[in-house]
């Protein structure tokens, strides 16, 4: 039996609200037959809560068969950038090398060790642990720290952030036996600007896990209250139910709340019965609530956090799904694509996406589960929810029918662990 670590500092088992790739990638290569120990943080970067007890040093759980959950105590932090976030991360390097090898003596020394950014330090303790054990050490990229620092003006290429964390980057990739990136053009950075051979890396995108999607769907009870009453849930008939646009994640700038919120007051100017669930948390919720009260806007809901098995009760209810990922003026920010989890989920959940992006080849568009509308303007995201919304219903579940079909076949986990199993042994 092969055993594979996967050492990713923001993964979670979904109660936690996580992200799930990993759990997903190792519920299904522990269904094919291999020892699986995943080592993430047991501080959550989504909720600012330990998973672990505070003073704990590790917890395990065991959600499959072959897969172990090993979350290791890290020093907590309550705003994502700064001194409290850096002291995170480089605790978490230094303890999982530290408690490495108890973890193989209890579960296995690993074959494989994959070390999964978004922060490069991960790298270095999975480089580490690969090394002493003679295994194979594949580096995992998600976000292209610190090329999009640069890119979006938060740091000049001479920041001592910039040049620490760039000489991880391009030491890690000379290092690895292989390398994942999940961004849908990310062989043009990582072959075409750093030269990396092609036969090095490969893309695996973000998994889906279906079946737990569909049978999340049912999650009704776990919605809040002012959630399901804006649902209208006790409508028997679908032609009395109002037009739902639905927003899943965080409440900022570039995620575009601002641009449908002022969609919004066009439509309801227009008095088209439309209306948007925000349910996330983040810095512009108190600004997001202000623009509702200022603008005097009847058809929004701001909500609080749902948990993460609620959320496709919330999708798969609403006509649209609405998302935007731009960073203003800083147009070269993500034209390597991005890994985005909620996507997938929108282009399953049956809705229309709507997605806000600059590149029109993205696959939210391309699959024709949804359209592209251009970031940061509010008259061309309402002139699309008003496109959808005039639509024959048969013509409006094409989109959705279109996206599911999509995930299913290039997004579910069962597709892309084939892949994943083919990198990390084959």
């Amino acid at each position: 039996m092969k055993t594979v670590w996967i050492i990713d500092h923001y993964s979670s088992e979904p109660v936690y609200g996580g992200i799930s790739r990993q759990y997903d990638f190792a519920l299904e290569l522990g269904k094919r037959g291999c020892r699986v120990v995943v080592i993430a943080s047991g501080f959550s970067h989504f909720t600012h809560t330990y998973i672990t007890k505070e003073h704990q040093n590790v917890k395990v759980s065991r959600p499959g068969r072959h897969v172990r959950y090993v979350y290791i105590c890290t020093p907590a932090y309550q705003e994502n950038d700064g001194t409290g976030r850096a002291a995170n991360m480089a605790g978490f390097m230094a303890r999982v090398m530290k408690y490495g090898p108890a973890i193989a003596k209890r579960y296995g020394k690993p074959d494989v060790v994959t070390g999964c950014s978004v922060h490069p330090l991960t790298w270095i303790a999975a480089y580490h642990i690969a090394r002493k054990y003679k295994a194979r050490f594949v580096a995992e990229v998600r976000d292209f720290w610190p090329r999009i620092w640069v890119a979006s003006g938060d740091k000049k290429k001479t920041d001592p952030a910039v040049l620490l964390f760039g000489a991880i980057q391009n030491w890690a990739f000379r290092k690895a036996d292989r390398i994942i990136y999940s961004m849908y053009h990310g062989d043009k950075y990582l072959c075409g600007e750093l030269g990396i051979s092609p036969d090095k890396v490969y893309l695996i995108g973000q998994p889906m896990d279906c079946e737990r999607f569909d049978r999340n769907c049912s999650n009704i009870q776990m919605l809040p209250a002012k959630m399901k009453e804006f649902l209208c849930l006790n409508h028997k008939d679908s032609a009395s139910r109002p037009f739902i646009c639905s927003f899943a994640g965080y409440y900022m700038v570039y995620e575009g709340v601002y641009v449908m919120l002022e969609a919004l007051k066009i439509l309801e100017a227009k008095h088209l019965p439309v209306r948007m669930i925000f349910a996330g948390s983040g810095p512009e919720q108190e600004g997001m609530e202000r623009y509702i009260r200022e603008n005097h806007l009847k058809n929004a809901l701001v909500c609080g956090r749902i948990q993460k098995e609620a959320v496709p009760a919330l999708l798969s209810r609403s006509d649209i799904c609405m998302a935007h990922l731009e960073v203003r003026g800083h147009k070269e920010v993500y034209k390597y694509g991005v890994s985005k989890n909620k996507v997938n989920e929108y282009l399953y959940s049956g809705a229309c996406t709507l997605y806000g992006f600059l590149y029109q080849d993205d696959e939210a568009a391309a699959c024709g589960g949804g359209m592209i509308f251009e970031p940061y303007n509010a008259k061309d995201l309402a002139e699309k929810i008003e496109q959808v919304y005039r639509m024959q219903p048969e013509e409006r579940r094409q989109f959705g029918i279109k996206g599911r079909a999509y995930i299913k076949s290039s997004h579910s986990a069962e597709v892309l662990t084939d892949q994943m199993a083919e990198v990390l042994f084959g």
